[in-house]
């Protein structure tokens, strides 16, 4: 059916309008102008009437036909223009002058004319402005196509996965031959099976908003490639198979490897060496990563080296199509990766973020004055903490169902360097200072508030990270002091804090496990005095991390392993 599709956005210079239209019954096409919306609507229609009579003179040309009437080959498409009749007309029936600006004359309602033909004019349809697939798809692992919709809902629009290309069966065996598409699914995310493997895979959105539809549009994938098998994190999904109830929520904290440090050339010869160049491609760990946060039915996911593109181009539009609204707080200013929180919609509200660079808050915050003390009298550990950019992420969060309850999520990633103890230590007091800041704003409005600090703390639990968050207190003489040496050893400075915190997860042998390093890093600490874990996922057997020597590997998208636990309130 011929249709004139207008986009006009208030505000903006120009105007965008899409004609499909076949002359007289033939094979339709699009004829697409983007125009000023103050112009004369004249104008617009004499360019439309000169692109539908090049076309027209085309077709003639083939059929070495001439048009009636004309023997000169330059006049042939200025006369095709000239019998044409192309004109605007209201509800009414009459035409619109065509000295009115182009914004008001497509308006919905009125309808083009093209000889005896009325058009109706569609005026911002829903429409797919974009629907790319990733570059590589694996059998056994979710596709989250990044839509992109304009006056369109995801809910209302429609959707048809389709499998190209299959290869002859018998007779009977169910399956359509070669040639013949197969409809895989009508859900926006699809997980191909092993019979998709080598064939190509279409997707057809047709999107909706209110009762309205607009065009469809389609994209094909390449081929479907054989996935690495089962992974060893799906066995964990078995704790995680199902939502968390009504006064539970489930957290994860996982440090999934940012690109920046796993493409290059140290990481694939020393670190990595033992893991095939392409395992630690993004294109191919971003399968496995989406598949495993997403099996974990998680209500709050807090990451960590989470690369500002793989946020902006998988994370967020693959978490947002389950539910889920997500935040990036990138490291320092030049930063490429930093932590990225997700809260799902319909467990929590974000009704305020307070993130913090560490470093601005320990040299210019009153609440750390003696850090900053101690600090100015070590020049070599200055310098060194002013180059650092490690971020504190902290979101408040109101329950959906007892909005009384409000639930800070912090998230955080300390700075890594294996004799840093004593600069740790400070990024933790820091963190905490300015955590307990937050709960003494809202206390004071009276408000019952919880908390849960997720991370890469880059300190083992026999360290003063953990001792700091758990016990509040470090004393003057703390071994982690002497971590720098004589030129940065930080003296007469005790640390303490009045949040009451534990380890969600308890003390497990490892979090990060490559060849050189098996520990525990990663940690998700609550307040006891208002939370209590409910459960807590297992985590890997050393045999299952040791498969293809360490990790990451084939089957396992990260050096680190991510700590999940369900949690709920106390009283």
């Amino acid at each position: 059916m011929a249709s004139t599709y207008v986009r006009c956005i208030q505000g903006e210079e120009k105007m965008q309008i899409t004609l499909e239209y076949g002359h007289e019954g033939g094979t339709s096409r699009a004829y697409n102008l983007d125009r000023k919306q103050t112009e004369e609507v004249g104008t617009a229609l004499n360019r439309l009437k000169v692109n539908l009579a090049k076309n027209l003179f085309k077709k003639k040309k083939k059929k070495k036909n001439v048009v009636a009437g004309l023997t000169g080959g330059e006049n042939k498409e200025v006369d095709a223009e000239n019998t044409l009749n192309v004109v605007i007309v209201n509800s009414c029936g009459r035409k619109v002058d065509e000295t009115i600006p182009n914004q008001v004359a497509w308006a919905e309602g009125n309808k083009l004319m093209i000889g005896d033909t009325h058009v109706p004019i569609i005026v911002n349809p829903p429409t797919v402005k974009l629907l790319p697939l990733p570059s590589s798809i694996m059998a056994g692992f979710p596709i989250f196509p990044r839509f992109e919709l304009e006056f369109a809902d995801l809910q209302q629009s429609t959707f048809t996965w389709q499998k190209e290309d299959v290869s002859p069966v018998e007779e009977g065996a169910g399956v359509a031959t070669e040639g013949h598409p197969v409809i895989k699914s009508t859900h926006p995310i699809y997980t191909p099976d092993a019979g998709d493997i080598g064939c190509r895979l279409k997707l057809t959105c047709v999107p909706g908003r209110t009762g309205r539809r607009g065009r469809e549009d389609c994209v094909v994938s390449d081929e479907v490639r054989p996935g690495p098998g089962p992974c060893p994190f799906e066995a964990r999904q078995e704790y995680t198979s199902h939502r968390t109830e009504d006064g539970t929520f489930r957290v994860v904290s996982y440090n999934i490897l940012a690109e920046t440090y796993s493409d290059t050339e140290y990481a694939r010869d020393v670190l990595f060496s033992y893991c095939p160049p392409y395992a630690l491609e993004m294109d191919y760990r971003r399968q496995l990563l989406l598949k495993e946060i997403t099996g974990y039915n998680a209500d709050v996911v807090c990451l960590q080296e989470v690369d500002r593109k793989v946020f902006e181009n998988e994370l967020l539009p693959s978490l947002d199509m389950l539910g889920f609204t997500g935040a990036l707080k990138i490291k320092g200013q030049q930063g490429n990766e930093g932590v990225a929180t997700f809260i799902r919609s319909d467990k929590f509200r974000i009704i305020s973020q307070h993130d913090v660079l560490l470093t601005d808050m320990l040299m210019n915050s009153a609440c750390c004055s003696d850090l900053r003390e101690a600090v100015e009298k070590l020049p070599k550990l200055k310098a060194k903490i002013e180059d650092r950019g490690n971020v504190l992420q902290a979101m408040v969060l109101e329950t959906v169902q007892s909005p009384q309850r409000l639930l800070i999520v912090a998230n955080t990633h300390f700075y890594f360097h294996p004799e840093a103890g004593h600069l740790r230590l400070l990024q933790a007091a820091t963190s905490l200072r300015h955590l307990q800041s937050i709960c003494e704003l809202f206390e004071q409005q009276g408000r019952e508030i919880s908390l849960v600090f997720c991370g890469d703390f880059n300190s083992t639990p026999h360290h003063g990270v953990n001792a700091l968050i758990t016990t509040g207190y470090i004393p003057e003489d703390y071994a982690d002091w002497n971590d720098g040496g004589d030129e940065e050893r930080i003296q007469g400075l005790q640390l303490q804090h009045r949040l009451k915190l534990s380890s969600a997860c308890g003390y497990v042998d490892f979090t990060n496990f490559t060849p050189n390093f098996q520990d525990m890093l990663d940690y998700i600490f609550i307040d006891t005095k208002n939370l209590s874990v409910k459960n807590v996922v297992p985590s890997f057997t050393v045999e299952e991390l040791t498969l293809h020597t360490a990790i990451p590997s084939v089957v396992f998208p990260s050096d680190h392993i991510a700590q999940i636990c369900d949690l709920t309130w106390s009283a």
